[in-house]
């Protein structure tokens, strides 16, 4: 009876031991599964361009002739990606946003499933974006409207006599310093959410492309 009981508790002894070592591998695994996903070094890279574009944009116009304004307010072309983008990649339309992005893909000769997921992607991109980039679109209209109603002023004083040239191009000089000071900190207001939207963005788009695919794909985005 004692001996039964005794190969009865080295068999517990055993499986437990087997047990714990299946867990413990089971939970490296898995670690190293979820920090693969978080060191993929182009990543940060193109997260971090994109944010520079992003705070580092200057404004366009103000002239004698011409107004001031920002482009897409300023929003780089890789933070202008909506579902539609994925949509375009397989059609002719070329006249959309994202257009950087969209060529790039494009050269990767994505299947259709490829195509399907980052359709989602791209979609919960875009929830994530929304309400960022609307409140920063607002305040650019904003601040547009503000530095046009003076350097309209400008011009009509240039014209009118009451400047001279020297006066009126160091105003002009002025606001665009002003416009682009303005737009940065409006920039760095949205710029941490919006990057960790990509940030998030660019780990699922490495999951759905081949290793080749991503690649072919930073090195174009990069170019």
């Amino acid at each position: 009876m004692k001996k039964q009981l005794n190969i009865w508790l080295s068999a517990i002894a055993i499986a437990a031991i087997i047990f714990t070592g299946c867990s413990k591998e089971e939970q490296a695994n898995v670690s190293d599964n979820n920090s693969s996903a978080y060191t993929v070094p182009e990543i940060d890279v193109l997260a971090n361009e994109t944010d520079a574009e992003f705070t580092n944009f200057e404004v366009s116009g103000g002239t004698e002739t011409e107004g001031f304004y920002a482009e897409n307010d300023g929003i780089p072309d890789a933070y202008q990606v909506s579902e539609s983008t994925a949509d375009e990649l397989n059609s002719a339309k070329r006249d959309g946003n994202a257009k950087r992005m969209r060529a790039c893909l494009s050269k990767l000769e994505l299947d259709a499933e490829q195509i399907a997921k980052l359709k989602r992607v791209f979609h919960a991109f875009d929830d994530c974006k929304s309400g960022i980039v609307k409140r920063h679109s607002l305040a650019m209209r904003e601040l547009t409207a503000r530095i046009n109603a003076r350097h309209e002023a400008l011009v009509k004083a240039y014209k009118s006599g009451r400047i001279d040239k020297e006066t009126f191009e160091k105003g002009l000089k002025a606001l665009r310093s002003e416009f682009n000071q303005t737009r940065k900190l409006l920039a760095r207001k949205a710029s941490i959410a919006l990057k960790d939207c990509y940030h998030k963005m660019l780990r699922a788009m490495h999951g759905i492309l081949s290793e080749r695919q991503w690649k072919a794909f930073v090195a174009c985005y990069r170019h």
